[in-house]
């Protein structure tokens, strides 16, 4: 468990200094990632840490697209395809995003490879990808 929870939205709405605005009304903290907006780091008192990621690339509209419904506390939320998780931790590269797809690919939970295929090779993450398949 990394402590926080990653959202991916599919648009800022009016504009991102809306969205924070309605973030810091809510009682969030917000502090831009990178200049562009695309990641939005997002602390409350109450409700811990998420990073926000703002969907900028037709991948990220697909991921949407794909993502799973479920009820939780009586509220529909989406949730990504345990694929798309991947993609997404792969691109990020980070130490804790390989460590959770370590964490994942132990699970032994069956993958649809082509579909992860055809990102790794698109985002050109095959040795990365190879590197945590061969390690298990």
């Amino acid at each position: 468990m990394t402590g926080d929870i990653d959202l991916l939205l599919a648009g800022v709405g009016h504009s991102l200094t809306h969205l924070e605005a309605v973030l810091e009304a809510a009682g969030w903290n917000v502090f831009r990632a990178d200049p562009a907006g695309e990641l939005l780091r997002l602390k409350h008192k109450k409700f811990g840490v998420a990073d926000l990621i703002i969907a900028g690339t037709g991948y990220q509209q697909l991921a949407l697209r794909r993502a799973i419904t479920e009820c939780v506390d009586g509220e529909e939320i989406k949730i990504l395809t345990v694929e798309d998780v991947i993609i997404h931790k792969l691109i990020a590269g980070r130490f804790q995003d390989l460590a959770d797809i370590e964490a994942i690919l132990e699970t032994q939970i069956s993958l649809d490879e082509d579909y992860l295929q055809e990102w790794i090779d698109y985002w050109q993450l095959q040795s990365t990808w190879s590197n945590l398949v061969s390690s298990r």
